[in-house]
């Protein structure tokens, strides 16, 4: 138990490390297992994932990390898995939510939401069969391609209102 608890803290630790200006990484699950040979660890049940004010849940997420425990990825699985988090700009918070979702913690940092997902801001929406959200840029790619949906994109966008003074 005593080297689970080293691993869950250096998997902990690794999810930092690549943002030192953010805060610690919070892992609640109703179950995990680690693999630090592996350099997988995989949360079961409830799973919720908080730093800062970024938050991601489901029912499955697997961590993986480098030989250095570095945060290479995050795989979700929900029904649906979400993401939320406040730009830095302060502006709106933003939402996704999908079967399946990625999260790359670098190069560049960015979500994907697989199995068809929905990323909104505000009024401002997008729907898809694949939808990548470039985090940092507040850029998003999205797909319709898919064997039984539309094939189609959808995009809503509101202009921005001056505010009256």
């Amino acid at each position: 138990m005593n080297k689970l608890c080293t691993i869950f803290l250096l998997v902990i630790m690794s999810l930092t490390a690549h943002a030192q200006t953010r805060g610690p990484v919070q892992l609640e699950a109703d179950s995990a297992e680690v693999s630090d040979a592996e350099g997988i660890s995989i949360y079961r049940g409830n799973v919720v994932l908080t730093r800062d004010d970024t938050r991601i849940t489901g029912s499955i997420m697997r961590v993986y990390t480098d030989a250095e425990r570095e945060l290479q990825r995050i795989e979700v699985e929900g029904n649906p898995a979400t993401y939320r988090d406040t730009p830095l700009d302060g502006g709106a918070l933003r939402r996704a939510e999908s079967p399946i979702m990625e999260y790359y913690a670098a190069g560049p940092e960015r979500i994907i939401l697989r199995s068809g997902g929905r990323l909104w801001q505000g009024d401002n929406e997008v729907t898809g069969e694949t939808i990548t959200h470039f985090v940092a840029e507040g850029r998003t790619v999205a797909d319709g391609s898919s064997a039984g949906g539309s094939g189609r994109v959808n995009v809503t966008v509101f202009p921005e209102q001056e505010s009256e003074e």
